[in-house]
């Protein structure tokens, strides 16, 4: 069993600290060298002193604390799930290449989150859904046995249902969309919450809009916009606008529709995402809907000429 202590020695060494100075006023140099052996545990409130002193949040060492090099693990964690969330596929490859190395990934629960960056890899790069989508309910049927984090828990079944919206297998989407979002709501601390919240509701969104529920298509955005405009975050917020879209096209609420879209393509404009039009040009009723939408704006017409959709 690791203790807190190996990792505010290792985040000392790191910075060029000495025991001498991260004890200045705090306790004695003494009492750091027992905590840093596992002699000792500090209160709380003597460890957010110590870690004030360093500059880091040792309470979230908490998750890796039984790993030979804990504040290596964080590290590489932290650049998985940005590059998840932002689907940069090179540099995540790269970064597991560099953990596979590590002897922590060789061991469970974390050789799963190697696994999982494979399976993110063969869906977004190698575009293999239907045996990702094999791969993905192995995989989360086997971490059922093991503390693996919400967050791995949440990218399991928003990559399921991603998958399985593109082999039209409805209900596996529905269920894994639905899944995802019990989770993140019953956990507002989850670290990387905001931008977890809006991956997750999108996807609930695309599940519903597959299983023609276009109310709870235009219900989950409206709810994921108010949250988002109440905390001034906007990441991503062309797809639920493109979703919420589809819904009133379909619904034949062509108004609302070209509202939606609008507001989809001046955030498409601003920040340049092919990836995620590609996806959403997958369903054969978007290019309906830009054929039909197209002669109410110009700009939707100038979308789909920078975006050749």
């Amino acid at each position: 069993m690791g203790h807190i202590g190996t990792i505010i020695e290792k985040c000392r060494q790191t910075i060029g600290m000495s025991r001498k100075e991260l004890a200045e006023d705090i306790c004695s140099e003494k009492y750091i060298y027992l905590i840093e052996k596992g002699e000792r545990t500090p209160s709380v409130s003597l460890l957010n002193l110590i870690g004030e002193r360093m500059g880091v949040y040792l309470f979230g060492f908490y998750a890796y604390i039984d790993c030979e090099d804990p504040v290596g693990v964080k590290e590489k964690m932290k650049l998985f799930h940005m590059c998840r969330i932002n689907l940069d596929f090179e540099v995540l490859n790269n970064a597991t290449e560099q953990a596979e190395n590590i002897p922590d990934f060789r061991s469970k629960p974390w050789c799963f989150e190697i696994v999982l960056n494979k399976i993110y890899n063969m869906v977004f790069e190698e575009k293999r859904y239907a045996e990702a989508l094999l791969q993905l309910e192995t995989l989360i049927k086997e971490v059922e046995s093991y503390e693996v984090s919400d967050i791995f828990l949440v990218n399991a079944y928003t990559l399921t249902t991603t998958c399985a919206l593109v082999t039209m297998d409805v209900d596996i989407a529905r269920d894994a969309a639905i899944r995802a979002y019990e989770i993140i709501q019953g956990n507002h601390d989850i670290e990387l919450y905001d931008q977890l919240l809006t991956k997750v509701t999108v996807n609930l969104m695309g599940a519903h809009y597959s299983s023609n529920e276009m109310d709870d298509v235009i219900e989950r955005g409206k709810e994921l916009i108010r949250i988002k405009q109440s905390r001034d975050s906007y990441g991503k917020i062309h797809f639920i606008y493109m979703f919420m879209a589809l819904a009133h096209y379909v619904k034949n609420q062509w108004d609302e529709a070209v509202i939606c879209l609008k507001k989809a393509v001046y955030f498409l404009m601003a920040d340049n995402k092919p990836e995620d039009v590609s996806f959403i040009a997958l369903d054969g009723r978007f290019r309906a809907m830009l054929d039909d939408l197209s002669p109410y704006s110009e700009i939707i017409d100038y979308f789909r000429k920078e975006y050749r959709v």
